[in-house]
């Protein structure tokens, strides 16, 4: 279990567009969803090519109490905005399959 003192940040979901543009791909589009207490960490950086240049790619581990996740509705297609980071989640995991704490695996890319 994840005591209250460590969720010192709200996490807000932050949900993919449904439309497609005319090639079919997904327009990129973000709205508010719902917003949840969390724990966060930062586990690695490093400097890579990304797109045209150099960026710093920076992995997130994100917790939270799993009864508060799941209402949430949070998928591997959403953001979350933490902390005024926007990061993109790679994997959401029930830890220990106890349904007590989620563990949402998370890349911010700047």
């Amino acid at each position: 279990m994840i005591s209250a003192g460590q969720l010192h940040w709200n996490a807000t979901r932050l949900i993919a567009s449904a439309s497609r543009d005319a090639l079919g791909m997904r327009t990129d589009s973000w709205t508010n969803g719902t917003t949840f207490p969390v724990s966060m960490r930062q586990v690695t950086a490093a400097e890579t090519q990304y797109a045209d240049g150099v960026a710093v790619r920076r992995n997130c581990e994100v917790r939270a109490r799993w009864p508060a996740l799941v209402p949430a509705g949070v998928t591997e297609v959403d953001r979350l905005l933490v902390d005024g980071r926007t990061l993109r989640i790679t994997s959401i995991i029930d830890l220990d399959e106890a349904h007590r704490v989620g563990v949402i695996q998370c890349e911010q890319v700047s």
